[in-house]
């Protein structure tokens, strides 16, 4: 893929969704190019760094002349604000087609609630790109009526399809997986609420398994107060060979977040076969109802939250229905499908001539 350059968090080994996306891009890429606007673990450092990410930037476009499109992944607040720098200095310097992809669930909440200031550069940028790319057909409908984008296309986020998916029954517990980002956001402490709320219709009946960094220390700190651990367990960090451990031991998929874009951690968990309950919002709804593989609960209801629990605990023969759709929905964001579609816009942007690609 010699023709595009990424502009991403970085995409080894990373903790987030969009370095996780861009990560699977160059797993069937020939020639893939990217500029890591992340390097270190530390903000500071990552802050310090930065000068001369715009620098790296410059040296590419100067020096590699195959380079005719710039595809910017990027989400809300600190990373906008990044990629805003980068995004002029493409524009302004270079002659190149540049995507600009948007991720997480926070970007209408960060547009809408931020100043006058930045608002305008937020503008200038949905403005300006020759391609505007999103994750679902309500985030179409979003950046459609708020800017004036020249074209807005829904790209799925992808995912590689596990080598194994055969499931390991555990201790005859029903097996819940949340993996995320631990925060409010991602409702788990809303779940830890009704898990401790209902104790007593779930004791010895289920196991939530919770997999992710961030808030670790709260996490643990409100397990322990509530009396939670029989019920749950919190696994650490996961990376491949322990996340495909704790799908193929789960029963089911929970992530009751308050933002979200279309979470890479439901498609992963789809194509381990598992049903899923998550949030009414962002892109989640288009896929559930879509893929009618799931039940949406309303973030930080507890009874929404508990009623959805209790139907996959007591209906097997429609969690294996679920089981089955999801199966069979996420070849959609199999990198075949996906890069299809990639390839697709890269080729139009470059006006069907001159433009070449090879994947893996």
């Amino acid at each position: 893929m010699k023709e595009v350059l990424y502009i991403a968090p970085g995409n080894q080994n990373s903790k987030g969704g969009i370095g996780l996306c861009v990560n699977n891009y160059s797993k069937h890429m020939d020639d893939f190019k990217v500029l890591l606007t992340h390097r270190f673990h530390s903000k500071i450092w990552n802050t310090l760094w930065f000068p001369y990410c715009m620098f790296e930037l410059c040296l590419l476009l100067i020096r590699d002349s195959d380079i005719k499109i710039v595809h910017i992944h990027g989400a809300s607040k600190g990373s906008f604000y990044r990629k805003y720098l980068l995004f002029c200095l493409v524009r302004r310097f270079f002659h190149k087609k540049i995507i600009y992809h948007v991720h997480g669930g926070g970007f209408q909440d960060f547009y809408l609630k931020s100043p006058v200031f930045i608002q305008k550069r937020v503008r200038y940028v949905m403005h300006s790109a020759d391609l505007v790319v999103c994750l679902s057909e309500k985030w179409k409908l979003f950046f459609t009526s708020a800017f004036r984008p020249k074209r807005v296309v829904i790209v799925n986020n992808m995912v590689i399809p596990p080598i194994n998916t055969n499931r390991i029954k555990q201790n005859g517990k029903f097996q819940f997986l949340f993996l995320g980002l631990i925060g409010d956001n991602k409702g788990v402490f809303d779940l830890l609420k009704v898990i401790a709320k209902y104790r007593s219709k779930f004791e010895n009946k289920l196991i939530i398994k919770i997999a992710g960094n961030g808030e670790t220390d709260r996490l643990m700190n409100d397990i322990k107060k509530l009396n939670l651990q029989n019920l749950i367990h919190f696994e650490g960090w996961a990376d491949l060979m322990k996340k495909e451990k704790l799908f193929r031991t789960s029963d089911a998929f929970i992530l009751p977040s308050y933002k979200e874009g279309l979470p890479l951690s439901i498609l992963e968990a789809m194509s381990y076969g598992l049903p899923v309950i998550a949030g009414k919002v962002g892109g989640i709804p288009d896929l559930l109802h879509k893929y009618r593989n799931g039940i949406l609960v309303k973030p930080g209801d507890s009874h929404s939250i508990k009623k959805a629990i209790d139907k996959f605990m007591q209906d097997p023969v429609l969690l294996q229905k679920f089981s089955q759709r999801s199966t069979d929905g996420v070849v959609d964001f199999y990198p075949k499908v996906v890069l299809k579609t990639l390839f697709s816009i890269y080729h139009e942007l470059q006006g069907n001539k001159g433009f070449l690609f090879e994947q893996n």
